[in-house]
């Protein structure tokens, strides 16, 4: 114990008389007896007849806060007196309580010697010195007696003495954000892991978990200028104790196989009493505008006829589920000796904002004038944080061969009729045929589909691959798509002119409700039905929410009848699992009928967020669209507003989340 600490447990007693310790003068000690005896009985001043103190003391109890070991802290006690007469301390004690020790708690300043006494409507302060030496677990008691026998048993007082105990403590960034890495590309992120806590902590393990996109390394120790070593040197060994307000480094790495939203976690085990699973958040891709461009690794005319035309449509899109992109800037770099062009008409109005999912397209142009190779440069600026200006290698062969000719045309399948452009309805599947192409040469030919142009939020496919001559595109939601065919002869020898084909669908409905939706931390929901599970409700002006009196679809959809108060309207899908649409049409609603339309986050799967997308079509018309709206976890309830059927229709706006704990 050093030196200016007193002994933890002080007994404030009287001392004895010299003369009762020698034996001596036993007669006057006999007579100051009867003396005191006498007045006692006679006197009116007597201790048990004088005014009552009133004890109290603050802070009850006292708790120290955690420290490092071999610091210290002091609590000062405040006792206080707020009766009449004076309040007498005549013990102090620090007492053992349970099975925590009492070997770092001393007596500090104006810790009182012998008697205390306190005068009336007065205060007395001390200080009780905390200072641990190991990392256990500390506490006590402190016991005064007293003179006041109202308190405690009898005048004697016990006041806890607490503290937070020595524990180890964690430390980490609870989230790591890669906002911006392409596709095939690999970042990393330093992350430091600490232990704040005031005894050792012991690292058991740390583990990856989510997805295989991420990984950990450890950097050893930074050399004397502060500098890493590289990420070469790095390991799969990470220290197994830190001290406290020790730490180290760790190498967090993102490779993304696509450019959509993914994320992962790290747990770290540990002995924290409180986190001893402490997890480490990592977001990849989630966080900025994307852009995504037909064939940016270099777009190859291959071999094209001299003197003629050969275009590419290029498509720019905007793959963030969350973010706009502006796209500033389409320009060549380097037209390869005037043989590559843009064409000015099929050219955006920039600046251009994409919202996420949308796309624009321009036509490249590639026009040889000798048999020869050709090079040049397409440049495209945006405010993609990764890829702010793309440089797009571009290439072409001339040939005094011809090229082939495209020629491609659709029909709603069950229809013989084949246009370039026709008019179909949501959920129709389409027909496609290209095999009216053909090669001046007589060579084979073979086909390249893709869909340039689509409504946002779908995510039909061509089917059964775009290499099929007459492939099919299901329509899963309204909206405008745009089919392009390019051909090949056998040299490679692409169609100078593509072939468009474009198909309008458009409800027939005279109300026509529209829900999609994406979902951030799962970017292809279909491929393993994992997605999560999003309900369209439509409901008349005289139902409520959920209702199955006939009022309300998406119950009554359910049971296979809709009653009278929506005559005439339906549900098309029920999807459980993924993105597709849930349409709901209403033919003849009924005028000066209003109708409420809403969103029920059913079921998660586990995935969070889901992004909700709401269309009305009134007449064959886009008339109201709300676009991506948060909904953040099952059971909530988007009151997104509905339509009233005047001539013409009108719409309104509620925007609201709605707790109904009825709905299933």
């Amino acid at each position: 114990m050093p030196p200016q600490y007193e002994r933890r447990t002080t007994t404030m007693k009287r001392p004895s008389p010299s003369y009762l310790r020698d034996g001596k003068n036993l007669l006057l000690l006999a007579l100051a007896l009867l003396f005191v005896v006498g007045t006692t009985a006679c006197g009116e001043d007597s201790i048990s007849s004088g005014d009552p103190a009133a004890f109290s003391l603050n802070p009850n109890p006292i708790s120290f806060q955690q420290i490092a070991l071999g610091e210290e802290s002091a609590e000062t006690i405040v006792i206080g007196n707020s009766g009449d007469g004076p309040l007498r301390i005549t013990s102090i004690e620090i007492l053992q309580s349970g099975s925590a020790s009492i070997d770092a708690f001393y007596p500090g300043n104006k810790w009182p010697e012998g008697t205390l006494e306190v005068a009336p409507n007065s205060e007395y302060d001390f200080q009780l010195i905390y200072r641990p030496e190991q990392p256990i677990t500390y506490g006590g008691i402190l016991r005064l007696v007293t003179n006041d026998t109202s308190v405690g048993n009898q005048g004697t007082v016990d006041v806890n003495i607490r503290t937070q105990g020595l524990n180890p403590e964690i430390f980490s960034p609870p989230t790591i954000s890669f906002p911006r890495v392409p596709a095939g590309q690999e970042e990393w992120k330093l992350a430091q892991v600490a232990n704040i806590g005031q005894a050792p902590l012991l690292i058991d393990d740390i583990v990856m978990g989510g997805n295989s996109e991420f990984r950990v390394s450890f950097p050893g120790a930074r050399d004397g200028d502060g500098v890493l070593p590289p990420p070469e040197q790095d390991t799969t060994d990470f220290p197994s104790e830190l001290a406290p307000d020790e730490s180290f480094e760790m190498r967090v790495w993102f490779n993304p196989a696509t450019d959509d939203p993914t994320t992962g976690e790290i747990t770290i085990y540990s002995n924290d009493p409180s986190r001893g699973e402490f997890r480490i958040n990592l977001n990849g891709n989630s966080g900025s505008a994307c852009i995504a461009v037909t064939d940016e690794d270099g777009i190859d005319f291959n071999i094209a006829s001299l003197d003629r035309a050969t275009n590419r449509t290029i498509t720019i899109s905007n793959c963030s589920p969350g973010s706009a992109l502006n796209v500033s800037e389409i320009s060549l770099n380097d037209d390869g000796g005037g043989t590559f062009s843009l064409r000015p008409e099929s050219l955006p109005e920039l600046p251009i904002t994409l919202l996420p999912r949308e796309s624009s397209n321009f036509v490249l142009t590639y026009t040889p004038t000798e048999v020869s190779t050709h090079e040049g440069e397409l440049r495209i600026l945006s405010d993609d944080p990764a890829k702010s200006v793309l440089e797009i290698p571009l290439m072409g062969q001339g040939s005094d061969s011809v090229c082939p000719i495209a020629v491609a045309t659709a029909t709603i399948q069950g229809s013989n009729r084949y246009q370039t452009e026709l008019a179909a309805s949501p959920l129709e599947t389409i027909q496609l045929n290209g095999s009216d192409s053909s090669d001046p040469d007589g060579t084979n030919i073979t086909y390249e589909w893709s869909v340039i142009s689509r409504p946002v939020g779908s995510l039909s496919q061509l089917q059964p691959s775009t290499a099929n001559a007459q492939p099919t595109l299901w329509l899963d939601i309204a909206g405008t798509y745009e089919v392009e065919l390019v051909v090949y002869d056998e040299l490679g020898m692409a169609s100078c002119e593509s072939a468009i084909v474009r198909i309008n669908a458009v409800p027939e409905d005279d109300v026509h409700i529209q829900l999609t939706w994406t979902i951030p931390n799962v970017p292809n929901p279909q491929a393993n039905m994992r997605g999560t599970d999003l309900d369209l409700h439509y409901l008349s002006s005289t139902g409520t929410w959920g209702s199955m009196d006939g009022s309300s679809i998406w119950y009554n959809y359910k049971v296979g009848r809709v009653g009278t108060q929506l005559a005439g309207a339906s549900l098309d899908i029920d999807d459980l699992y993924g993105v597709a649409p849930e349409n709901i049409n209403h033919n003849d609603p009924g005028q000066g009928l209003a109708y409420s339309v809403g969103v029920h986050y059913y079921n998660a799967n586990g995935n969070g967020a889901s992004l909700a997308t709401v269309r009305y079509y009134l007449s064959q018309q886009l008339v109201y669209e709300y676009r991506d709206k948060p909904l953040t976890q099952a059971k909530q309830f988007w009151y997104v507003g509905g339509i009233v059927w005047n001539t013409p229709p009108t719409v309104f706006v509620r925007d609201e989340i709605l707790s109904i704990p009825t709905l299933r």
